[in-house]
């Protein structure tokens, strides 16, 4: 009798997976031939690879996505069964959950120079969260960024997990601060340069 539910379950968790495969397969196919359409090329540039966090905090992983346009963003849980197999649990198609569980929260964030940010959060993290969280970019050749999510245990330093798990958005607020700096000087050049040559102009007048 035993053996028979432990076979059952197994079946029932063999099942699971398959269907858990073909609906990301089918969602793929749908978002590569909508994304089709884009004419410039897009890409993910994140740097970030791992996320070290702390038992019941927060765990952000940020998939900074060049030149989106129509393409889709679509965020999933990734566990490694050997080399060659894996299952890929899907999270979010863009801003669409679908998940049931109220751990995870995606954030989306545009800037001017066509830059965006999809960034996915982990709430009050388990020692199960560890693993592997993947943002793939749909396109005709699909782009993924993998990102690998760390869990310890003690807290005896939480100012280390608050910046741990903050590296990212902090490096978005340096490089947005800078880009800024640097338009304004520009803005700035350009400004000093026409008065200059307009005080020109009027002596020679």
């Amino acid at each position: 009798m035993e053996c028979k539910q432990q076979t059952a379950t197994a079946v029932a968790a063999v099942r699971q997976s398959a269907l858990a495969g073909l609906l990301f397969s089918i969602v793929m196919v749908l978002l590569i031939v909508d994304g089709t359409l884009a004419s410039t090329e897009a890409e993910i540039i994140s740097t970030q690879d791992e996320i070290i966090t702390y038992i019941n905090h927060t765990a952000k992983l940020s998939c900074i996505i060049q030149n989106k346009n129509r393409h889709h963003i679509t965020w999933s849980r990734i566990t490694f069964i050997n080399e060659t197999q894996k299952i890929t649990n899907l999270l979010f198609v863009d801003l669409l959950k679908y998940t049931p569980s109220s751990q995870y929260h995606l954030t989306h964030m545009i800037e001017r120079d066509n830059r965006e940010y999809w960034n996915l959060e982990i709430r009050n993290v388990h020692l199960s969260d560890q693993g592997y969280y993947s943002c793939v970019l749909t396109a005709i050749k699909p782009i993924s960024k993998i990102f690998h999510v760390k869990v310890l245990e003690n807290t005896r330093n939480p100012l280390l997990a608050l910046r741990s798990t903050s590296d990212a958005y902090t490096n978005n607020l340096q490089r947005r601060s800078k880009e800024e700096i640097f338009s304004s000087l520009s803005l700035f050049s350009s400004s000093i340069l026409t008065i200059f040559l307009m005080n020109i102009i009027l002596i020679i007048i």
